[in-house]
């Protein structure tokens, strides 16, 4: 019997309650978003707190926290909950500060969902942990329909969805490893950075943390 991804349930109830109360509660999301103001007279926390509200209202809230879910369970269960932390709040941390320069006010837990799918990318491209068949194609697949999301072109959003589908068709068919496909995970980052996009360097954060945290670990032997 598989071990309860506790840290991920701990983050997610913690994150879809505060979440709900500030959907519902104007006075929460502005005590606790992200707000220039706010951060200048002391309110530091206001790092923390940013990844615990939604600005862009339920569309937002669902997307993230079912993301959170998703990955957080993937990354907990493969990488372990060290590895989990590092890369969660590493990278929501480092995304929220370069918010207060790039997207003031807001807030949002995307930021540490793209620590968490960054590390998945690192670990399917090195091949260093089990991971569950297919891992590294849901990292890309996250990866193409953030970016599109963010620089608000559906079309390229479509477009990549089309051609995600269709390398992943070609690679079972062939017998070769979908993992490759992650690598689209940091070259989203780099799009999203150059278009000063906090979220890019949130993807590129886990990436490295995960590459970094990993390369000790013994390369495993190749599989479909």
């Amino acid at each position: 019997m598989k071990k309860l991804p506790w840290l991920t349930v701990v983050v997610f109830a913690g994150t879809a309650a505060v979440s709900l109360w500030a959907a519902v509660d104007g006075d929460v999301m502005r005590a606790l978003g992200r707000d220039p103001a706010g951060f200048s007279a002391g309110g530091w926390w206001r790092l923390f707190s940013a990844l615990l509200v939604q600005a862009d209202g339920w569309t937002q809230l669902v997307f993230n926290l079912l993301t959170l879910a998703g990955f957080g369970y993937l990354v907990e269960a493969g990488l372990g909950r060290w590895r989990w932390a590092v890369l969660y709040f590493g990278a929501g941390l480092l995304g929220q500060a370069l918010g207060y320069a790039w997207e003031p006010p807001g807030g949002g837990n995307s930021v540490a969902v793209c620590g968490l799918v960054g590390g998945l990318a690192a670990a399917a491209l090195l091949n260093r942990m089990t991971l569950p068949p297919n891992t590294g194609y849901l990292t890309a697949l996250y990866a193409v329909a953030l970016t599109g999301t963010l620089l608000s072109d559906w079309v390229v959003t479509m477009i990549g969805m089309l051609v995600l589908v269709a390398a992943f068709v070609v690679l079972r068919r062939t017998g070769r490893g979908t993992g490759i496909l992650a690598v689209l995970v940091p070259l989203a980052g780099l799009v999203l950075l150059v278009r000063q996009d906090h979220h890019g360097a949130s993807l590129l954060f886990g990436v490295l943390a995960g590459a970094v945290t990993l390369w000790r670990v013994p390369r495993l032997a190749p599989t479909p």
